[in-house]
């Protein structure tokens, strides 16, 4: 076999369910030889069946994927794909500037650290209660992975207790890691769209009714906030917000779902190490970003060129798709010494790039971040006992897009 068809092989088996699952050692492959052509796969908010796969250029190291994520000129995050697919257009995600900054300013008022903070208390009165139901034994702790954000979001949002139900299943279906139809894709898109553009209706009524605030932040809930947010005299649109909300959900709850779901495998696959956080919880923050840049859900995000730019001595012609591997930067033993072992003492822990980096930062990340601590203190607090089991769950294989379990056995005690 040639080194050409090697390569064609790698990238082939990086879109099949095994190198979904295993992504790593086919990165290690790729990595010197990047960037590769001829990546074929789709967007989030595409629709395998109804929507054509994309061609990319994919990039896999790390100061390749570090300086496309970072220059937003030359790589726009635009989705010509999405933008005509029955699919919502995700806010901020898919935008350039300027209106990228104008919409990350209008969201940031609303969005802000205080009123993230304000879930704190409230989180760790959840989080405790949910592990009460959830038991001890041998557990699935997806199911209450998935609990901690989707509850979380419809707090943030203003939403009747109940709506979470049916977040995680919109977000499988947006996100592509679910196996669906494309009839049963798209019902969910619509479903979730008109179900945001009735809550906008509701809130948009009953503000309506309330005496006006200059104070964004004293509006109870997000979406009433997002409702009052002004710069410079210009708000969001109705539209816009439903938007947002989408992308919060799709995002922000199938995300750190996943990652709650990583760093619970983590501490029960490495007990030392979760032994050292049980002594010192001010180890937690540097467990969450090791994890991240270990086994970070998010994988891959794709890009366009706007203009023609050589990258690893090859030429990326303006308007070629581009595939930023985050999952594969953050494993290059060229930047991160023993990359496949999870090391609290590592000195660049913080170099992990699975929150994107510059302009796209994520926007959640303060709020992922308070979830997944409320998760690890609650369940320290919890069990003396964090172990695999003799079944070693079942990886999320639909889309490279994240890398996670959809059920995930641990035993408890």
């Amino acid at each position: 076999m040639t080194m050409s068809s090697t390569t064609a092989s790698a990238l082939e088996l990086l879109t099949t369910a095994s190198g979904i699952a295993d992504p790593y050692p086919l990165y290690n492959q790729l990595r010197r030889l990047s960037p590769v052509a001829g990546y074929r796969d789709w967007p989030p908010g595409t629709i395998p069946g109804a929507d054509e796969p994309v061609t990319a250029w994919a990039l896999f190291r790390y100061d390749q994927v570090f300086e496309a994520a970072r220059d937003s000129a030359t790589f726009s995050s635009r989705d010509p794909l999405q933008e005509a697919s029955s699919a919502p257009s995700l806010m901020l995600v898919n935008t350039d500037p300027p209106k990228h900054e104008i919409e990350r300013k209008l969201v940031s008022q609303a969005f802000s650290p205080r009123r993230v903070k304000r879930l704190e208390g409230w989180l760790g009165e959840l989080v405790p209660r949910l592990l009460e139901d959830l038991g001890s034994g041998e557990v699935d702790v997806m199911e209450f992975a998935a609990e901690v954000p989707t509850r979380a979001m419809v707090r943030l949002l203003g939403l009747p207790d109940g709506d979470h139900v049916r977040f995680k299943r919109w977000a499988n279906a947006f996100m592509l890691s679910s196996s669906l139809t494309p009839d049963e894709r798209i019902a969910s898109n619509d479903e979730m769209v008109a179900a945001f553009a009735g809550r906008l209706t509701e809130h948009t009524a009953r503000l309506a009714e309330q005496a006006p605030t200059d104070d964004v932040e004293d509006a109870e809930d997000l979406i009433s906030a997002l409702l009052r947010a002004e710069v410079g005299g210009q708000r969001l649109t109705p539209e816009e917000i439903v938007r947002f909300c989408v992308t919060l959900v799709v995002a922000g709850s199938e995300t750190t779902t996943f990652l709650i779901g990583n760093l619970l495998h983590a501490m029960a696959r490495d007990p030392e190490t979760t032994a050292r956080m049980r002594a010192d919880r001010a180890l937690l923050n540097v467990f969450v970003e090791e994890t991240m840049r270990l086994d970070g859900p998010p994988q891959r995000l794709f890009r366009i060129a706007t203009r023609d730019v050589e990258v690893g001595g090859k030429l990326i012609r303006k308007g070629e798709w581009v595939a930023l591997f985050f999952g594969s930067a953050n494993r290059d033993p060229d930047v991160f010494a023993d990359p496949n072992v999870l090391d609290l003492d590592r000195p660049n822990i913080r170099q992990q790039l699975s929150m994107g980096h510059g302009l796209h930062f994520c926007l959640g990340a303060s709020l992922a971040r308070l979830e997944v601590m409320a998760v690890l203190n609650a369940v320290l607090d919890r069990y003396r006992t964090i172990a695999l089991t003799d079944d070693p769950g079942t990886k999320q294989t639909a889309s490279l897009l994240t890398h996670a379990y959809v059920r995930l056995p641990l035993h408890l005690s």
